[in-house]
């Protein structure tokens, strides 16, 4: 057996992974044939973790699922949703151990893809669905044929109750307005990495380090980790302006009643694809690969975009009003260029201790 070893980093905690050749890595590469779904009967179960779906929504999309294919009532499956730096970490620990719960998994973390490509940790699964991802790909959003692909996006910009604050956010530089000094500004919380971090380093990309060092002077808080969190601080009047990631104002904003206002500035937002990959030595193979192609079909997909409000990426895809306000199509958004497949976790630590010694 040929095996490599490295060191990687994720939400600050240091492993060593143990590469297998990918030789030696099962491939799926049919679509979801009769014989496919009886072995996923046989299987009985599946563990999908996932950085984006609240628990609510999955109860939903886990019913269509297994309508969809026809899966007994007695097939279970496991959803559990952590942040992408927790997240990112729980992939890693069970590569580094060699024991494997999950069969699925999506995040908005393209270098811990590309690191567990590189050690023969995904599965090789081309699903027939991604032929209508092309625009996806043309816009950048994380992917790699055969092992993953972007089914969403979002981004993280700034949004406020216009009730209270009625002035538009045209530029990333009116953060900085004297009435927004003292705490009335929420940031994600970028120290503790995954989606977060890589819209600072976006950010960065159009900004300049002496803007961040300027906002610093406002006094900003931060929002626990959780979009929600964020909006739900807006919707309360703790904070003039959040910057969560965008989909989420839509469940504040119905849950609460009160109408907040999406904004995209001029300089640019980062475009976060949420891609999916199936883990190598998953204990549910045929499982996984249904959820997939289910995740990435028009039904599936369309389905995901109205329980989360994210920012539909198939080709073609139609979206109502009430998605669009906050969640705007791929071609009305600024998006910042990211070479993802150049961006290692060296580069992101270091933009990571960048944000730390600014804020302090």
């Amino acid at each position: 057996m040929m095996m490599a070893k490295k060191v990687l980093a994720y939400g600050g905690v240091i492993f060593l992974l143990v590469s297998i050749s990918s030789t030696l890595q099962p491939a799926l590469t049919s679509g979801a044939s009769k014989e496919t779904i009886a072995a996923a009967i046989k299987e009985g179960e599946l563990n999908w973790l996932d950085g984006m779906c609240l628990p609510e929504s999955a109860k939903v999309f886990i019913e269509a699922f297994k309508k969809e294919y026809g899966l007994p009532d007695t097939f279970k499956v496991k959803h559990e949703r952590l942040g992408t730096g927790p997240l990112s970490t729980r992939v890693a620990e069970e590569v580094k151990a060699n024991r494997f719960t999950i069969d699925v998994f999506g995040a908005a973390v393209p270098t811990l893809y590309a690191d567990l490509k590189e050690h023969g940790a995904l599965l090789r699964y081309d699903s027939p669905e991604y032929a209508h991802f092309t625009q996806s790909r043309k816009v950048g959003l994380s992917n790699e044929p055969g092992y993953w692909q972007s089914a969403f996006a979002y981004v993280f910009a700034p949004l406020t109750n216009p009730k209270i604050y009625p002035k538009k956010i045209a530029s990333w530089y009116d953060l900085l307005d004297p009435a927004l000094k003292g705490e009335k500004i929420s940031f994600p919380v970028v120290t503790m990495g995954g989606a977060p971090l890589y819209s600072y380093i976006g950010w960065r990309k159009v900004l300049p380090k002496s803007f961040f060092a300027d906002v610093s002077k406002q006094k900003i808080v931060y929002d626990r980790g959780s979009g929600m969190d964020a909006t739900m601080q807006l919707a309360q009047g703790q904070v003039i302006v959040a910057i969560p990631a965008a989909f989420r104002i839509i469940q504040t904003a119905e849950q609460t009643g009160v109408q907040l206002l999406a904004h995209f500035p001029k300089e640019g937002v980062l475009l976060l694809g949420q891609p999916y990959g199936i883990m190598a030595k998953a204990p549910h193979p045929n499982a996984a690969k249904l959820l997939v192609d289910f995740i990435f079909s028009e039904k599936g997909n369309k389905l995901f975009i109205d329980l989360e409000g994210v920012i539909a990426v198939r080709d073609g895809m139609k979206v109502s009003e009430r998605i669009r306000k906050y969640s705007p199509p791929l071609e009305e958004i600024n998006a910042i260029p990211m070479d993802w497949k150049s961006l290692d976790s060296g580069t992101a630590n270091q933009f990571q201790e960048e944000f730390k010694e600014i804020f302090k």
